[in-house]
């Protein structure tokens, strides 16, 4: 799998920054980003909420580098590719990305990528807003929204179902759901009868449960 122009334009920008010289003689940011994108591709496994990807990668380069905060940047702006490329493909991460730079024997070129799942806190890339009282995070793609413990939205009113909608990132777009619910759910008061993309402040009805969403 590629990259898209924009997340390429963002580790080019790193053999002109700080990191130019960690990446002087070795496999090309864009190259290597490419490579991250396609191992966690390789790894996508299905979750209760659809496909789901690694989030934790350990690349490793050949030779050595003297400067930590060369590898700092890079790791950050390696990070940020990942994120966006699992937005962009509707993969689910159920913990941050984590990118983690080490060094060993071989061509200074030479390059591995190893992966793995490690659960934790995500950042909310978006809110459901209630008319009154908190609002809901929304933090891993492809939430599911219902009335079980384990949802990842859970709403407790009686009207919402153990699992009613599953809400997620693809494309360039937010998409929404329903999951066979047994009272709907409403788009700006339509009832959802396909898929569905959602726009910024728009109204989801799940059940009498009115949320706005509201992406940050």
């Amino acid at each position: 799998m590629g990259l898209a122009r924009g997340l390429e334009r963002r580790l080019e920008q790193l053999v002109d920054g700080l990191a130019a010289h960690l990446f002087r003689g070795r496999i090309h940011p864009v190259e290597l980003g490419t490579r991250i994108v396609r191992e966690a591709d390789l790894g996508v496994f299905e979750t209760h909420a659809g496909p789901g990807a690694p989030n934790a990668f350990v690349v490793t380069l050949g030779g050595e580098v003297e400067s930590a905060e060369a590898v700092t940047e890079a790791e950050r702006e390696l990070e940020a590719v990942m994120s966006e490329a699992a937005a962009e493909r509707g993969w689910r991460l159920d913990g941050p990305v984590t990118v983690n730079i080490q060094f060993g024997d071989g061509a200074a070129s030479s390059a591995s990528v190893q992966t793995s799942v490690e659960p934790g806190p995500v950042a909310p890339w978006a809110y459901l807003e209630p008319a009154t009282g908190n609002p809901f995070e929304l933090g891993v793609n492809r939430s599911v929204i219902g009335r079980s413990s384990t949802a990842d939205v859970h709403l407790t009113n009686d009207d919402v179902s153990r699992q009613h909608a599953l809400l997620w990132r693809e494309a360039g777009a937010i998409w929404l759901a329903d999951l066979d619910s047994a009272n709907g759910t409403f788009v700006n008061d339509e009832r959802l009868t396909d898929v569905t993309d959602l726009l910024n402040g728009d109204q989801i009805t799940f059940g009498g449960t009115a949320l706005t969403i509201r992406v940050l």
